[in-house]
């Protein structure tokens, strides 16, 4: 890919809260996965979580299949749903395993929370990528968590908001880190200190899912990201310091991220979702609403 050209990158968003699938759909469903994923879900004791389990791996395997043909299409030989192999990288992120890989090219990843998954996939071959969707939660209490996840100027920032606007910004960030956390592939090995977000509000700007049930998420503000050098928080952690000192300390340690871009959409009041890559280069998004009834025969 040539320097500047845009990512084609494909979102897609896909309905978890469905009627119940008939036993012989989900055991059409269960047919095309292999051996060892129909037993991780056949674990699951209850059967909204063991049909959610089945849905998420079968819409993972069927749209690899679609974004292979679309963005491979100049390549002969597509992959059935049932075909794809995954490797987990030490922190247990899944990743196509190094011959689809080379197949394909492609990079994913994907999240569900609540009635919905968000699945990300790409064709570029050196991508980090990650992607987080949350659903507002009222029980959640976000003050206990801030001083524990979130840096200084997350936290600050927040606490600044009129008190209706704060759980709505936590919710903001947390989606925002989790996206950054799985592009890395490190999980809780990555501290949610050693980075953070700033958001500033933008001119709206909608992202349509196209389909028959079709869902607009709107982009309201912009996020950057910053990373934070490793001594200054082990500074921060092992000694006091007084807040003036902290202050000053965090601004000159803090850096951007040369080459990391994030976005964050809001899905109606009650869902956000957050996208994070390691590249500057612009995006060709492309966005679809895919029903569980594409999965079946016809």
């Amino acid at each position: 890919m040539a320097a500047g050209d845009a990512i084609p990158l494909h979102l897609y968003l896909c309905p978890l809260n469905l009627p119940g699938l008939s036993s012989d759909q989900q055991a059409h469903l269960l047919d095309t996965l292999p051996l060892d994923e129909q037993q991780k879900v056949m674990r699951y004791r209850m059967a909204p979580a063991r049909e959610k389990g089945l849905l998420v791996r079968c819409y993972l395997r069927a749209l690899l299949s679609k974004a292979h043909s679309l963005l491979n299409a100049n390549i002969d030989g597509a992959i059935a749903p049932s075909e794809w192999r995954f490797d987990y990288l030490d922190k247990g992120k899944p990743v196509l395993s190094k011959a689809f890989f080379a197949r394909s090219q492609l990079v994913f990843n994907l999240s569900h929370s609540g009635d919905y998954m968000l699945l990300a996939i790409a064709k570029s071959p050196r991508l980090e990528l990650g992607v987080d969707i949350e659903r507002l939660r009222q029980n959640t209490n976000i003050h206990a968590i801030l001083n524990h996840y979130f840096t200084r100027q997350e936290r600050d920032a927040l606490l600044a908001l009129p008190s209706a606007r704060q759980r709505q910004r936590f919710f903001d960030l947390w989606a925002l880190k989790e996206s950054y956390i799985k592009a890395k592939g490190l999980g809780l090995a990555l501290s949610l200190k050693s980075f953070y977000f700033e958001l500033s509000e933008i001119q709206h700007q909608a992202l349509n899912f196209k389909d028959l049930d079709a869902r607009q998420a709107r982009l309201e503000q912009a996020a950057r990201l910053f990373l934070v050098r490793e001594d200054s928080q082990q500074e921060a952690f092992g000694q006091e310091r007084s807040e003036q000192a902290d202050v000053k300390d965090d601004l000159q340690q803090a850096q951007p991220a040369a080459g990391w871009q994030s976005m964050l959409w809001q899905l109606g009041d009650e869902y956000r979702f957050a996208l994070s890559l390691s590249s500057a280069q612009p995006l060709d998004l492309r966005c679809e609403m895919v029903s569980a009834q594409a999965l079946l025969p016809e």
